[in-house]
């Protein structure tokens, strides 16, 4: 344990789960004072209390003891939250923060580099057209967007991109730093999936230049002025204006009708309420009509007990691959597997399962 950063480690990770000295002491049934000297360095915990404060923290060790890789996701509302629904989104942050360090411990076990990012960009409004083209262009989009094309495409370009089960109000969370990550709520649909995804790499372009920064994109939050650059990039990105004129040549008023409005959205794979919003830009509807065409219901679903219940497609491909590639030499238990993918273990347990039947068969290269 390295003594000179642990107190100042452990202070942190309190802080980041929202607990006070005295909180973490009754979860830990030891007095407060005995935090506070933790804290200050006056007393070291024994390696059983260490164990014993991750577990209260609700972190892995691994990420208790690390002090290099450590981002603060901050969420951003205008309306506070239920004090229920603050508690679930203070959870996601902290276990946000744990995920980018368990991709650095990760890649540096499997004697990896991490390669970051290296664009960035300045939002200007009178040249996102252009910018939106230069960006569809170099990611070798096709002319209508899907979900996992964009996840494959961000993936060249060194963006890990995550799908996590999540509160509704979080649509989605970007990191860039020595890496960059993006997650997206799995529990929304595809259409706003897509939607998140583009508006989370919108961020990682225009606002998250400077080391470890993060981005939190919430529902209540867009107000913001990065919310609504990153809401323009994310429409301009998967619909060009040049398309949405031309579909306006070709259908012009029978777009005011819904139906032809919700064919209009499909054919882009976004939402209706986003072809709504892109279609107010260009001046075919007013901001006060939204009600007789958009009925947005949150999708308000029960949270799970874990944040990732499918691991080849809510996983980032390059660190599935590599987990496992530790797994199989001996360096990972399907325990640390699971901690590391945020899944149970009973997952992990059936996906190592039929990976070994599909090696067996010689359905994979061993």
């Amino acid at each position: 344990m390295n003594q000179y950063n642990f107190p100042k480690r452990l202070s942190e990770i309190r802080e980041l789960a929202k607990l006070s000295q005295t909180n973490l002491a009754k979860r830990m049934e030891i007095s407060p004072s005995l935090v506070s000297h933790w804290e200050s360095g006056v007393r070291s915990p024994s390696e059983s209390q260490i164990m014993d404060i991750a577990k209260s923290l609700g972190v892995s060790l691994d990420y208790l003891m690390n002090s290099e890789v450590r981002p603060r996701f901050q969420f951003r509302a205008q309306t506070p939250p239920t004090d229920e629904l603050q508690a679930q989104v203070d959870h996601v942050l902290k276990e946000a923060s744990e995920q980018i360090y368990f991709i650095d411990h990760v890649f540096r076990t499997a004697g990896k580099n991490l390669k970051p990012f290296g664009l960035k960009a300045d939002f200007n409004q009178d040249q996102l057209v252009s910018v939106a083209a230069q960006f569809r262009e170099a990611l070798r989009l096709n002319r209508r967007v899907s979900l996992d094309e964009l996840k494959g495409a961000l993936a060249e370009w060194n963006v890990f991109v995550f799908e996590w089960a999540l509160p509704d109000i979080i649509s989605g969370l970007s990191y860039r730093g020595s890496t960059t990550v993006i997650i997206i709520n799995s529990l929304h649909n595809q259409e706003r999936k897509l939607f998140t995804l583009a508006h989370e790499f919108a961020h990682v372009l225009f606002h998250l230049g400077r080391e470890q920064e993060t981005a939190v994109s919430v529902i209540a939050s867009k107000r913001d002025p990065m919310e609504k650059q990153a809401n323009q990039f994310a429409a301009e990105l998967l619909m060009p204006t040049a398309e949405i004129d031309k579909m306006l040549n070709e259908y012009g008023d029978s777009l005011r009708q819904p139906l032809t409005l919700a064919m209009a959205a499909k054919t882009f794979n976004v939402s209706v309420q986003a072809m709504f919003y892109r279609l107010v830009g260009r001046g075919t509807f007013r901001w006060d009509q939204q009600k007789k065409y958009i009925n947005f219901q949150p999708e308000e679903k029960a949270l799970p007990d874990f944040r990732v219940s499918k691991l080849e497609t809510e996983i980032s491909k390059e660190f599935l691959q590599t987990a496992i590639s530790l797994h199989e030499c001996g360096k990972a238990s399907a325990g640390k597997l699971a901690e590391w993918f945020f899944t149970s273990r009973g997952k992990i347990e059936d996906y190592l399962a039929n990976l070994g039947w599909e090696v067996e068969s010689g359905l994979v290269e061993t």
